[in-house]
């Protein structure tokens, strides 16, 4: 059965056979969405085909959300074994969007903000009820791992070898081993201004199914040292302020955790955009790779972090992204085999 088939009959099920459909602008992901429109009523399709995508983590994370008080899109009807979710109409006035139309970004940075103290205060009354895996050492290793799968075969031409990673992958370990010990809260792991919106003058949420417990300060870092924009110091330090008049976490614990998911994100994110290249064709996201690669020295200054920066500065003369002179063929077939597998 065609894709299309499918949802036309899943829409007929929930009564919207005879529905305007409208296709979004996809994303990074395999993940499609589609505007309903039938008589006054509007809805979103969401189409995300496992196993690829993860239509149960979807359902399941908005359920925890509204528990949290977030505003999120209610699900209506799902058919999680297809992959297809019907959901509520939030509108298209992502932050994203309304930045570029000069929309006060004090303001709306400063929603952002509230949104995620409110979700992360409402967290330790709920948590009993919030059933997900943590953000724990294998996930952050694993993650800031594709600097070294991705990222690094690409700039350097050569795949990395397997003393080289091990090396790399030590001291991930170290560095999250020492870190001061923090509160666990449900972690979005994309809070950045394309997945916010504002409905009825509230910041909502979108893009949140990859949730995991872990550091409240990963998603402060996701929207203050964003991969796709870049916001003021003066701004960035407000907001801080804003965050942490609401916590009791003392100035020491709050910089060791900023800087080390600061520094993971921006390893993670630098060898999603290649990857995103190489494997997926899609080269939007190399535009904002010097900002990653910015931010990602910025948070190798202090002295704990040391240990990264080294290992980075033998193998990058100055931590900065620097074009990519080869043709994407050729490192396609530097950073992955004839099976289709990364450079390990």
């Amino acid at each position: 059965m065609s894709r299309q088939l499918e949802r036309k009959q899943f829409l007929a099920l929930h009564g919207l056979r005879e529905a305007q459909i409208t296709p979004l602008v996809p994303d990074a992901s395999a993940r499609r969405y589609f505007r309903l429109n039938q008589g006054n009523d509007t809805l979103m399709l969401m189409d995300a085909p496992p196993p690829g995508e993860k239509p149960g983590a979807f359902v399941q994370v908005t359920s925890y959300l509204e528990k949290l008080g977030a505003r999120v899109p209610h699900v209506f009807a799902s058919d999680l074994q297809s992959g297809l979710v019907l959901i509520e109409d939030l509108g298209d006035q992502t932050m994203t969007r309304l930045l570029a139309q000069g929309a006060d970004e004090t303001t709306l940075y400063q929603q952002a903000v509230d949104a995620l103290v409110k979700m992360q205060r409402a967290f330790p009354t709920a948590s009993a009820e919030i059933n997900l895996p943590a953000y724990d050492l294998d996930a952050a290793v694993a993650e800031a791992d594709l600097m070294v799968e991705w990222y690094l075969p690409a700039r350097l031409m050569r795949r990395l070898d397997q003393a080289e990673c091990k090396e790399f992958r030590e001291i991930w370990t170290c560095l999250f081993r020492s870190l001061p010990a923090m509160p666990q809260v449900l972690v979005h792991r994309d809070f950045h201004v394309d997945n916010l919106l504002i409905v009825e003058g509230a910041c909502a949420m979108l893009d949140y199914q990859d949730a995991l417990l872990g550091s409240p300060l990963y998603d402060l870092v996701s929207l203050l040292e964003d991969a796709r924009r870049d916001v003021d110091v003066s701004l960035q330090q407000q907001l801080i302020e804003q965050w942490q008049a609401t916590q009791n976490i003392d100035q020491e614990t709050f910089t060791r955790h900023f800087t080390f998911w600061g520094a993971q994100r921006h390893c993670k994110v630098a060898g999603i955009f290649i990857r995103l290249w190489l494997r997926d064709h899609k080269n939007g996201y190399l535009d904002h790779l010097p900002r990653v690669m910015d931010l990602l020295k910025r948070n190798l200054e202090p002295a704990f972090m040391a240990p990264l920066k080294d290992w980075l500065s033998t193998r990058l003369p100055e931590i900065a992204h620097q074009e990519l002179g080869n043709d994407p063929d050729t490192l396609r077939r530097i950073v992955v085999d004839k099976e289709g597998n990364h450079a390990k």
